[in-house]
């Protein structure tokens, strides 16, 4: 495997299986995987391809969950996090001191690899992970755990947590690929493996026991998040290959798409039950969300062509990426 066909976390997507053949990426097309990042070719996770737009619908047209009444529009004062000298950061979730995410620092470069970084007090620290090409941050509880991915020279994928400077691998058993994307304040991870048919699953981590974790039906599934009461939050691909969302709560599985979106991805569930996430529109354009109470918000950083909301904590406030009018993509933390 390439390693310019690793760009990222896995977050929205209109869907390949990882056995399908991904085209030779554009400089464009790298960036714009790497702006809602996705793990492209790892076996046994699901291939992110972003959809193709079509001509963007006018304001209040059929197609506006807002304009009819589905969904309400959500205002956040923002403030951008961005790695000094990159020119792609993702900030991916936050304890409230600390930041944690990913940057790029030439994302038309196959070479130029994803860095993990943390900001806390405004130092900018990046993490080194052992053995890795390619790695990043996706996730950090109250007492600052942190986990992540990273892939090898050989080019496997691997899960990673960091508890007070010490780096452990994450690895489901067996499995041919294994990636962290989040931790509660118990310890409890989650993530995604790829088993040995190079099919997709989900998993829960409790201090070395894993669980598989697969929506009823679903082709592959992925976790991206979790709570304290361990409620999960992630996507999965049904039988027509269509991308779904969905929430996990005391273990009963409910779909969770945003109204009219062609794929839905729930990132992150605080303890309150509010999740956020990103959607695409039928247009191809890539929105931030809020699920709280049984509506839906759209959540957009204003005049950014592009917004996805990665984490939410329990006193709202929320981190996330955007791509601005120049195509230049930033983390952020809002509130």
């Amino acid at each position: 495997m390439n390693a310019s066909n690793v760009v990222g976390v896995i977050l929205l997507c209109t869907s390949l299986t990882a056995a399908q053949a991904v085209p030779s990426p554009t400089a464009h097309d790298r960036q714009a995987k790497r702006t809602v990042s996705g793990l492209m070719g790892v076996p046994g996770l699901l291939t992110i391809h972003r959809p193709s737009a079509s001509a963007a619908p006018s304001k209040g047209s059929i197609s506006d969950p807002v304009a009819l009444g589905l969904a309400r529009a959500k205002v956040y004062k923002y403030a951008t996090a961005d790695y000094p000298g990159a020119a792609l950061s993702g900030v991916l979730d936050t304890n409230l001191s600390t930041e944690v995410g990913f940057f790029v620092n030439d994302p038309t470069n196959p070479a130029s690899s994803d860095t993990p970084f943390t900001l806390k007090a405004g130092v900018y620290r990046i993490l080194a992970v052992p053995g890795s090409t390619i790695s990043f941050l996706t996730a950090i509880n109250t007492v600052g755990q942190m986990v992540g991915g990273f892939i090898d020279a050989s080019g496997v994928a691997h899960g990673f947590i960091d508890d007070a400077g010490t780096i452990t691998n994450i690895d489901v058993l067996g499995a041919l690929s294994t990636l962290a994307f989040g931790i509660n304040d118990s310890g409890q991870i989650v993530g995604t493996f790829g088993d040995a048919g190079g099919n997709g699953h989900g998993f829960v981590d409790n201090k070395g026991v894993f669980t598989p974790i697969d929506f009823p039906g679903a082709l592959q599934t992925n976790v991206n998040g979790n709570n304290s009461a361990g409620d999960l939050v992630g996507v999965y691909q049904d039988a027509a290959r269509n991308i779904h969302g969905f929430v996990s709560t005391a273990g009963v599985f409910t779909t969770l798409d945003f109204p009219l979106a062609t794929n839905t991805q729930p990132f992150g569930i605080n303890d309150g039950g509010e999740v956020d996430g990103g959607y695409f529109d039928a247009a191809g354009v890539l929105h931030g969300f809020i699920y709280s109470d049984g509506a839906f918000a759209t959540v957009d950083v204003a005049g950014a062509k592009s917004t996805v909301l990665t984490r939410i904590r329990n006193n709202g406030v929320v981190t996330g990426e955007f791509t601005d009018a120049l195509t230049e993509t930033h983390g952020f933390r809002g509130h």
